[in-house]
This record gives structure tokens, C-alpha cells and sequence, in this order.
């Protein structure tokens, strides 16, 4: 163990640091948790809007999957972000996921900038405010490539190319036989 010493021959220089440094971590590992709690609680409310459990946001990884899959993409881009360099693409799906979210939830494509530059509170503007989640989206919608795309049942809608608010048919019955 290597020690300093003041000039006096006592160590409480390296007791100072050592209790500076005890008191940083401890700081810090609160930080993280009270980020992790924020996070996950937004995240649950999210969930709860599009239709899956809270506890889904608050299992670490798994929130990840569950929200790229709400988004469209293969919730596997979870793992691949833990992979050095590749997970460049996998924060572009994730994005890409929040954009989907966002016109699941009636918001224009804009709104992906704020998820871009602070996934925080569009997380908890999302979480709060009175928008409701819609299976059939806007147009618009990112459709991922057949290898990407979403493994569970989740969300398998393929958007079709027609109009989005279409006006009730007029006129009498559809069927001419009555």
C-alpha cells in the first residue's frame, strides 16, 4: 500500500483524500440512482399510455427492448448497444423509435430533436401530458427492413398509405340488397 505522508509523519493528507473521495462516490452513486428512479418512473407511465405493464420500465435493459419495440424496431438493439462502435446504430434505431413513439402519440416529427438532445424530458413530457397512444399512426412512420423488425407481437402493424382522419362514407347503406 503506498502512503503519504505530511511533513509532520502523519498520513492526514491521504485520510483527506480518501474521505473526499468516499463522499464524491457516494454522491455520485446517488446521482446515478436518482437518474435511474426519474427515468424508469417516466418511462412506466409511457408504457402504461401504449398499452404494456409499468414494471416493464424498471427491469434495466429490458425498458430498452420494450421501448424500441413500442417504436417499431427489434428490441435485439438493446444488446447490440453494449457493443463498442455498434452501438452507434443502435442509438439511431432508438431514435428512430422515439420518433415512431412520438406520432403514435399524435406528435409531429420535430419532437424527435428534444428526444435527441435530452431523452429526459421527453420522457417526461410524454409521461404527463394528455396525449393517447394510437396503434394506427400518423403518416410518416419509419417501417424498419424485415431484419429489423420487431420480434414480439407487440407492435406488427405495417401502416398502410391512406389518409388518416378519412371522412365517414355518405349516403344510404352500403350493401344495395335491403
Amino acid at each position: 500500500m503506498i502512503t503519504t505522508y505530511d511533513p509532520d509523519g502523519t498520513a492526514a493528507g491521504a485520510a483527506a483524500g480518501l474521505i473526499f473521495t468516499l463522499i464524491f462516490t457516494a454522491f455520485y452513486v446517488l446521482l446515478i440512482a436518482a437518474i435511474y428512479v426519474v427515468s424508469s418512473w417516466f418511462l412506466s407511465k409511457i408504457f402504461v399510455k401504449a398499452g404494456e405493464p409499468a414494471w416493464k420500465a424498471w427491469v434495466p435493459v429490458y425498458n430498452s427492448w420494450v421501448f424500441l419495440e413500442l417504436g417499431g424496431q427489434a428490441g435485439w438493439w438493446a444488446l447490440v448497444a453494449f457493443v463498442p462502435l455498434v452501438n452507434i446504430a443502435s442509438s439511431v434505431f432508438i431514435c428512430i423509435a422515439a420518433y415512431n413513439i412520438g406520432l403514435r402519440f399524435g406528435k409531429t416529427g420535430t419532437w424527435v430533436v428534444l428526444y435527441i438532445f435530452v431523452p429526459y424530458v421527453w420522457w417526461g413530457i410524454f409521461a404527463f401530458n394528455r396525449s393517447v397512444w394510437n396503434p394506427q399512426p400518423i403518416a410518416g412512420i419509419f417501417i424498419a427492413p424485415d431484419w429489423a423488425r420487431p420480434t414480439g407481437a407487440v407492435l406488427r402493424y405495417i401502416p398502410q398509405a391512406r389518409p388518416v382522419y378519412a371522412a365517414p362514407p355518405t349516403g344510404g347503406p352500403q350493401n344495395p340488397t335491403y
